[in-house]
């Protein structure tokens, strides 16, 4: 993947000598630069984050409402509060 040098910013990292003989060798058998490496890492982990927030957010909007119909709501919660409470 080759990017204009001009749409990115230039940072520094600091690895462990194992996470950079790793990288190196990573980058000699894939044919590919450390950089282009990391950056796909970042992307990786980014992504996953993205998605489970997604998912968290899509469960938490999946709960609302759930007691709306029972009558015994405030019995129900007492109960669990003291499950909790011991």
């Amino acid at each position: 993947m080759y990017m204009n040098k001009d749409s990115m910013i230039r940072t520094q990292v600091y690895l462990s000598k194992e996470q950079e003989q790793a990288l190196k060798a990573l980058a000699l058998s894939s044919g590919s630069r450390q950089s282009e490496l990391i950056r796909e890492a970042i992307d990786l982990l980014l992504s996953d984050k993205n998605a489970i927030q997604s998912q968290w957010k899509s469960a938490l909007l999946n709960v609302k409402g759930m007691w709306a119909d029972h009558d015994t709501v405030e019995s129900e919660m007492k109960t669990i509060r003291r499950e909790f409470d011991r």
